[in-house]
């Protein structure tokens, strides 16, 4: 999975692939089938166990939208900058753009799940009061996953701490308005 997550699948040889794996090309053969089903499988286990909304610090009480969201941003930043890296799901919706229907399933799949999450964290701004129950809960969820994305690919390309956090605040500021 991490050959794939920083190099991508057309850039992850099969000798990147056996010595990360530390196998002999007949036995990655025999496990896997092909780079593309160890592809699949690894994209998989991306979506089911690194991303960020899968692994929030979570503290003993509720928190407000605004703290849930400001932590994804905050993770979701750190990662970007500090380990220079990006969502291997926005990666593989990059290089392969829908040419490959299982990826396109397992990609969807991801984003579809980030979106709900942030979704119920929408909600909850709602039914607190904190975000203004006239404005589509689905939208802002659909914003904010943009954004998270979008402050990926900016990430990956020009790394700078503050222009990412002046986009995860205007974010929230459009979504929570009048929080100080």
């Amino acid at each position: 999975m991490e050959v794939f997550w920083s190099k991508g699948y057309k850039g992850a040889s099969m000798k990147d692939l056996l010595t990360a794996m530390r196998i002999g090309k007949g036995s990655f053969y025999a496990a896997f089938g092909s780079k593309r089903e160890l592809y699949l499988q690894a994209l998989s286990h991306f979506r089911d166990t690194k991303m960020l909304i899968k692994q929030p610090k979570r503290k003993a009480m509720p928190i407000s939208a605004h703290e849930s969201l400001r932590e994804l941003f905050n993770q979701l930043i750190g990662r970007t900058i500090n380990q220079r890296k990006v969502c291997m799901l926005g990666k593989a919706a990059l290089e392969f753009r829908g040419s490959d229907s299982a990826v396109a399933e397992i990609v969807d799949a991801g984003i579809t799940q980030l979106e709900d999450s942030i979704l119920k964290i929408i909600l909850n701004g709602q039914g607190n009061g904190e975000i203004p129950k006239e404005r589509d809960p689905h939208a802002l969820a659909r914003y904010i996953t943009a954004s998270f994305y979008g402050i990926q690919v900016l990430g990956g390309a020009k790394p700078c701490r503050e222009h990412l956090e002046e986009i995860a605040d205007t974010t929230l500021s459009l979504i929570i308005p009048n929080r100080h």
